[in-house]
Formats: structure tokens, sequence, C-alpha cells
């Protein structure tokens, strides 16, 4: 449990709120013929305001608050401030959550003395048993900017057993949301979340009850589910506390997007924390065999093999230690640098590219294809460098295919993009295998523009941004 909350803060889930209300300017002293200044209102003590305070200055106090009705589940009359609750977590920056959040829930207090903890901030973990959708009504759509939320029935862990309970969130999980039968298939789903108190209740049949807002769940199952795409190797990774849910930002044959930066920096925390004898294949097969597979291979279908760990073999040519700049990965994640390897890996049957009908823009890799293998360490005798030899051996689950522009695709067509498969993974091992690669000159120049424009794509895309000077993000 205390693995998982460090997972709930990413930045990209609050809208920035522009930072802090700006501090008043001194005016000059008022002269004794001057009209007297009106009183210019304090600064705002942030570093030791509360929870409860700092909503207050957002608009969310006392007046909502007292629409919230203790001892009964959530009625029609209390959705005003259920939907104030919504949208005014979007203005919350993570760093306040990580301040006032409580690793213990007191649930027989919520019970007792709901008022006193109305709007603290608890880290809940549990089971999903239901989901419903719930609409805006229409004339507040506009005002309000947003037209549906969701209520998530859920039984949370307790030491005392199982208390049952809302929590109220904007949106949940994609996978949930596509489900042919979402009620059914998110049934006992594994989450945890901060969630911020509203109210409590018990029912006649003496079982509590609480009601929670959150602004985003977390999903981590524990078994494979086909009908929400869970694989064995997805709960090899949520087991770990990464949030499986946020693969749904993962997009193949494209650039880095800022959706990717948290799902990225989750999967390669989840892999360092996971034991030596877990970090084994879940596929039969390696990355050379499945880069050239014609109907299902991992050029054709890369969504099938999202998080799949797949082994694979070639020559390290490139190495590049990059340092993790953003203060919130490097303290939720414990997370401050990691290296990217440029790997030449041997295919069995060519690789071409080419424009439908089009033979003057055939492009073909015959021998060997290049990937991207980015690890938190490196092995001795595996050192930072270029014009590299060494062949490798890596097994760490895949995560996109990356697009991005090399002279090899690119010289004729600027919009053209090379596309090449990117792997995380806790280790390397320096392989005795020996790897034949005919490279030819072409490819020679893709591989040194691929260590260079790869660490420029990640770095902007993650990051929104770049030293000049340095290898940091």
């Amino acid at each position: 449990m205390a693995v998982l909350w460090l997972l709930f803060f990413a930045s990209h889930l609050f809208a920035q709120d522009g930072g802090e209300p700006s501090t008043m300017t001194e005016e000059p002293a008022e002269t004794p013929m001057a009209e007297p200044e009106p009183s210019k209102p304090a600064t705002p003590d942030f570093a030791n305001m509360s929870s409860r305070e700092f909503f207050a200055m957002i608009d969310f106090g006392p007046s909502y608050l007292e629409m919230l009705i203790d001892g009964e589940p959530l009625v029609q009359g209390e959705q005003e401030a259920v939907i104030r609750a919504v949208t005014r977590l979007r203005r919350l920056q993570p760093h306040r959550i990580t301040r006032w959040l409580n690793l213990e829930t007191p649930w027989q207090d919520l019970l007792d003395n709901p008022k006193q903890h109305r709007l603290d901030f608890f880290l809940l973990t549990g089971t999903v048993q239901a989901v419903r959708e719930v609409s805006v009504p229409a004339e507040a759509v506009e005002s309000v900017g947003l037209a549906t939320y969701y209520e998530v029935d859920v039984r949370f862990d307790e030491t005392e057993g199982n208390a049952q309970g809302t929590i109220i969130v904007e949106q949940i999980p994609q996978a949930w949301r596509v489900a042919l039968n979402p009620e059914k298939n998110v049934v006992g789903e594994r989450f945890s979340c901060p969630g911020i108190f509203l109210k409590s209740y018990e029912l006649e049949d003496g079982k509590r009850g609480y009601v929670f807002v959150s602004p985003k769940l977390s999903w981590h199952p524990q078994q494979p589910n086909p009908a929400l795409g869970v694989t064995p190797a997805l709960v090899r990774l949520a087991e770990q506390g990464m949030d499986i849910g946020e693969l749904s930002h993962v997009v193949d044959r494209a650039k880095f997007e800022g959706l990717e930066r948290e799902p990225f920096y989750q999967m390669m925390a989840a892999v360092t924390r996971l034991p030596i004898d877990q970090q084994t294949a879940t596929s039969d097969k390696n990355v050379s065999q499945l880069l050239t597979l014609p109907k299902n291979g991992l050029m054709v279908s890369p969504e099938a093999y999202r998080g799949e760990f797949i082994p694979l073999y070639g020559l390290c040519r490139r190495i590049t230690r990059i340092e993790i700049d953003d203060e919130d990965v490097r303290e939720r994640l414990g997370l401050d640098h990691y290296y990217e390897l440029s790997v030449f890996v041997p295919i069995p049957a060519p690789i071409v590219s080419q424009r439908p009908g089009d033979e003057s823009t055939r492009k073909e890799f015959a021998n060997d294809y290049p990937v991207l293998v980015c690890v938190p360490e490196l092995p001795a005798g595996l050192k930072v460098g270029e014009q590299l030899h060494q062949p490798i051996e890596v097994v760490g689950p895949f995560f996109k295919l990356w697009a991005y522009r090399t002279p090899f695709m690119s010289r004729e067509d600027f919009t053209r993009r090379q596309i090449s498969p990117l792997f995380i993974a806790s280790n390397v091992r320096l392989s005795e295998q020996k790897v034949n690669l005919e490279t030819n000159n072409f490819v020679l120049a893709v591989l040194i523009i691929l260590g260079v424009v790869i660490g420029m794509g990640v770095a902007f895309g993650l990051i929104l941004g770049r030293k000049s000077s340095s290898r940091r993000r």
C-alpha cells in the first residue's frame, strides 16, 4: 500500500490553475491630503493553509458543504455540491494533495464526527462494485463545463472489515468505459486514489457507508481480464503499483506527447521494483521475430503487445544518460536518471516502408532494425558512449511505436517518419551471442541520428522542454 500512494499525483491529471493568486504589490505611502486607499487583502498563506481553507478560497465553502446530508446515501438535492467539488478539483495542484494526504483513514470517526473531517484527504484502496454515469442538469452544463461524471460504488479496505461507499470522479479508466458490460466487467477490480471526504451514512442493516470525491482512480488489476484488455504482464506491472489505466494515453506511430509522460515513468518505476524472478518473458517470440510477423506482429498490432515482456538481443551502438529534471517524478517515483540504449536487432526478413502504389518511396531494412531500450541502470562493463559494438540481451515491457525523423526515412519527404519500438527494462545483460549485422551506410546514418533525435524527442515530448546544452529531462 505504501508503494501505491506514490503514483496518484501525476501532474498531467490536473488542470493548471495558473499558479497561486498574485501577491499584491506595495503602494507608495499616502500623503496627508490624499484620500485613504482601501486596505489590500493579505496574501494567502499557502504553506500553512488547510484543505478546507483552500477550497473555501476557490468558492467551495460552507454554503456548499451545508448541502451535504450526513446519515443517508447520496440524494438528488446534494448534486449541486457534488458537481462543485468535481469541478473545483481541476484547480488543485498535485503538491497540495501530497501535503494534505492522510495515509490512515479513521473510519469510525468519519461516521461519528463527519463535519470535523469534511474535505480532509485520505488514501483509499479497495475493490469496485459498480459504476454509474451521472448526467449534469442540461441548464448547468455550460456554466460548470461538465456534462457527466461517475459514481463508483466500492468496498474499501479497512482493518475492521470492508466498509462500502461511493467515490465520485470526473473520469474512469478508458477500458471501463468501452467495455460491453462495464457494471459486470469491473466488479472486483482493484483501485487506489486520494479521496476527499464529503459525508458518511449508516444503512438499516448497520453497515457503514462513506462518500468521497477524487481527482482520479488508479487501476491495479490483480488477475487477467480479457474483457478489459488485462494480460498477465499488465497484472505484473500493476502489482508493483503501476496505474494500468494510464496506458490508454499511449499513441503508437507518433511522437511523444505530454500525456505519455506519466505511463512512461510509472512503467519504469514498476520494472525497477520488480523482483528478478518476475523479469521474464511473457511472449513466446522475441523482438526480431515479432518485428516481421505480417498480420499480427509488433509493427502491425502494437496495442496487442503493450506492457508485454519481450526478449530482445542485438548490438548496442549508443548509450546516453538522461537526467530527470522533473522534481515531481523524482519525489514520487524515486527516479532521477535513466539510460537510452540504441540497439540494432537482427531480423529474419526485410522490413519495407512504402507509400501505397509509389515504388519511388520504398525504404528497406534488409538485415537489422533499430529499437530503443530505456533502463534505470547499466551493468558493469557497459558505459555511456557512441559507436559501440556490444552484444546485449534485454527482457522488458514494450511501451510504444515511436515516430521520428531520420535522414534515411525523411530525406525526400520531410513529413515521413521512422517507426521504432520503444522498450523499458530494469537491467541489461552483456551477451555472449554473436550478432552478425550487415548494416549499410544509410542505416548507420539512421543510427547516428537515432540517438540524437530520440533523446530530443522524448525530452521535448515528456517534459515539454529541454536544456540545449545537456541531456536532462
